[in-house]
């Protein structure tokens, strides 16, 4: 009666249990950042217990404070809630027609002489044109005399390339979140990767000095929380699981935003445990075959659907699809539809931040291709 195939599904396998049992693993935070930041071509790492965490200890460590960042209208409200709590002034962007990501030449329109950072987010897998991105920087720079640093957001694009090298080669540092909708997942966790020694000493140093260390009682409570996952998302129970969700039950433990609040989860400055980081190694393993399932599975989403009514963006080269996005007319009509067909359609970003009240003193202007994006979008589920 319930079974459901659930729109995301964290990767877990037998690999992953063992990680989570191998309590005598040592160094286990140290190694899996060493590994993450091998991985995307950096040369250093530090784990956050959350994506958002990690950008607001960029902007603190880099001394802006009541300075203008710019980052998309359409992207998860974590960033900008960072940019604010980090006590700096979020500027919006709109989307690309063509895009989901930010259009550039509104980027350009964007940067003042109180612009000191750019988080670029490169949304559902899809990759920005990270030398534009560049060529925009050091023109402002030079126009301006000042640094303006650049956080490549790839919490949604792991691995993605632009003209075949990883975006995460460009920028002052590149964030990553990695719960359970990420295409590979520490249960908790969020990365800060870079190649500046300069950066990583200054994230390391506030990280100690910031954050609190939980011991044993957070291992227990990251145990609990990823067997109640491996539970839950069964597709013999997962139907129950979203019905109750859609009956608000969960929302305590799903509602990530509130329209009217600009928040930070009460576990925002925990120190990263060592079970998150076991985790992590063990998924960090399998990430080449993952991203390779993922790929695959939203270009079969892609041609099944082909002149239907909706709407993908093009491909381009170098995506990795953490989300198979589209767009729809009527998007509660696909979601119940799908429902009876046993599969769970999600909606990833249903507002457009500007529009939202806790954001009303922070938006300038209109942000038309954002708005129809929050109203439309539509995701697949590609981790099968």
């Amino acid at each position: 009666m319930f079974k459901l195939i659930p729109r995301l599904k964290p990767n877990y396998s037998f690999s992953d249990w063992l990680a989570v049992f191998n309590i005598f693993q040592k160094n286990s935070i140290e190694k899996y950042e060493q590994e993450f930041a091998k991985k995307f071509e950096n040369n250093h790492g530090v784990m956050f217990q959350h994506g958002r965490s990690g950008i607001f200890t960029l902007l603190r460590v880099w001394a802006l404070k009541k300075d203008e960042v710019i980052c998309p209208a359409y992207t998860c409200v974590v960033v900008p809630n960072a940019i604010v709590l980090s006590g700096n002034v979020p500027v919006f962007v709109d989307s690309s027609k063509d895009s989901f990501n930010m259009d550039l030449e509104l980027l350009e329109q964007a940067i003042t002489k109180n612009t000191r950072a750019i988080v670029a987010t490169h949304i559902f897998g899809y990759p920005m044109d990270v030398l534009k991105i560049q060529e925009l920087v050091e023109k402002a720079e030079k126009k301006y005399g000042h640094k303006i640093y650049v956080i490549q957001d790839a919490a949604h694009s792991y691995g993605a390339k632009w003209q075949g090298e990883l975006i995460t080669k460009y920028g002052d540092a590149t964030i990553f979140g990695s719960n359970i909708s990420k295409i590979i997942n520490s249960i908790f966790g969020g990365m800060v990767i870079t190649n500046s020694k300069e950066n990583f000493e200054k994230l390391k140093q506030w990280r100690e000095e910031n954050t609190k260390k939980m011991g044993i009682s957070k291992e227990i409570k990251r145990f609990i929380y990823f067997l109640s996952i491996n539970i839950a998302f069964n597709s013999y129970i997962y139907g129950f699981v979203n019905w109750l969700e859609r009956m608000g039950a969960l929302n305590k433990f799903v509602k990530y935003y509130k329209e009217d609040k600009i928040y930070f989860p009460d576990n925002w400055d925990q120190y990263p445990s060592n079970i998150e980081a076991r985790v992590g190694l063990s998924q960090l393993k399998k990430y080449d075959y993952i991203i390779e399932n993922r790929i695959k599975n939203a270009k079969n989403w892609i041609k099944k659907l082909k002149n239907k009514d909706i709407e993908f963006k093009s491909d381009v080269d170098g995506s990795t699809y953490s989300h198979c996005v589209a767009l729809v007319e009527s998007r509660d009509e696909w979601l119940e539809k799908y429902r009876k067909k046993k599969t769970q359609l999600g909606i990833l970003i249903e507002y457009s931040i500007p529009y939202m009240s806790a954001y009303k003193e922070y938006k300038k202007g209109e942000y038309p291709v954002s708005l129809e994006y929050s109203k439309k979008s539509i995701n697949f589920p590609n981790w099968i």
